[in-house]
């Protein structure tokens, strides 16, 4: 019995014991910092720079400034900034006549079986984006068209037009557009045709025809190689081109530069421009040659003069023929552009 209260007695000192000196005896787990979630970072894009800004800008005006027209550019009256693959028409226009099928039955020096080219017209649907459209019109917002709305053929305005698509940029516009073609026929097979008029108006070639039109490549094909990029602004000289062709670069410039270009981003439109002064190209106050001075001397040494009347090209800058030429020059997009900062900064 002694025996075992002594038993008794010692285990309750050696729980006593263990109770007091438990965290030396077994030391508590040293908890561990738990690392925070990691907060969502956000990145915000920093604003462009006022020069990124215009640098954009500038891309996207030059872009606009030489979007491929949708017809061959005339000869006749070319004043455009164009790719290499732009075409020029040198059809000339005194081929084409105006006279009826009865006319064309009664001309002595037109046999049955002579060839003769009509020229008809005919309306087709296009499906068109607003940069196209805005291409089109040359940046002219207030420029008329004919789109396809519920089946009924409506005319309106560029703007207009972009203001009904604007909820819907991507959803395709159905424009309207007149279009020539050409049919090679003869007399006999005309008077033939009962769906015309005897004395209907057609536009008529008689003379032996094939439809002359090249690109600007392969009217330069012989002149050399250029980059891909290259623009080229195209000109038809005028009677007014006294100043030869450092007048038509300085004209050219302005005039493009000047008409403003609408350019669309996301569902709205700006239009951009540039007022150059007419006096940009005169020597500076210390007579030193002037930015623009500068750029028209490089390009007037480097033009090329098309006569689209005889098919020669040449590169004579001081001759040139009103009404029977075409000036071409080239540039790189990045002159385009640097005349686009440098004006808009002058401007601020």
């Amino acid at each position: 019995m002694r025996t075992a209260l002594v038993v008794v007695g010692l285990a309750i000192v050696l729980t006593v014991l263990a109770f007091l000196f438990r965290d030396s005896l077994f030391p508590a787990e040293t908890p561990r910092a738990v690392d925070p979630e990691p907060a969502a970072q956000i990145t915000q894009k920093p604003a462009p720079s006022v020069e990124t800004q215009m640098e954009q800008q500038a891309e996207a005006f030059v872009a606009k400034l030489t979007e491929p027209q949708a017809k061959p550019v005339p000869a006749k009256s070319a004043d455009h900034f164009v790719t290499k693959d732009q075409i020029i028409s040198l059809l000339p226009e005194s081929s084409i006549e105006f006279t009826t099928p009865r006319e064309i039955e009664r001309n002595p020096a037109l046999a049955p079986d002579t060839p003769i080219t009509v020229i008809r017209e005919a309306e087709q649907v296009e499906a068109a984006t607003p940069e196209k459209i805005i291409a089109e019109a040359g940046g002219d917002l207030d420029k008329k068209i004919k789109i396809l709305v519920d089946g009924e053929v409506r005319e309106l305005t560029v703007r207009e037009v972009l203001q009904r698509y604007a909820a819907n940029p991507d959803d395709p516009i159905s424009v309207v557009k007149t279009v020539q073609y050409f049919e090679i026929t003869t007399p006999a097979e005309l008077a033939k045709d009962t769906t015309l008029d005897p004395d209907q108006e057609l536009k008529i070639i008689t003379k032996p025809y094939r439809l002359e039109a090249a690109t600007i490549a392969e009217l330069l094909m012989r002149e050399g190689t250029f980059d891909p990029d290259s623009v080229f602004y195209v000109r038809t000289v005028r009677p007014g081109d006294d100043q030869g062709i450092w007048g038509i670069i300085h004209d050219g410039i302005l005039t493009n530069f000047a008409q403003g270009m609408a350019i669309r981003r996301g569902k709205e439109v700006n239009t951009y421009k540039i007022d150059i002064p007419r006096d940009a190209d005169e020597l500076l106050n210390d007579q030193s040659s002037s930015f623009l001075g500068k750029l028209i001397y490089r390009k007037t040494l480097e033009s090329y003069v098309y006569n689209f009347t005889k098919n020669r090209m040449g590169r004579n800058p001081d001759r040139i023929s009103p009404g029977q030429e075409i000036v071409i020059i080239n540039f790189e997009p990045e002159e385009l552009i640097s005349i686009y900062k440098h004006f808009v900064s002058e401007q601020g």
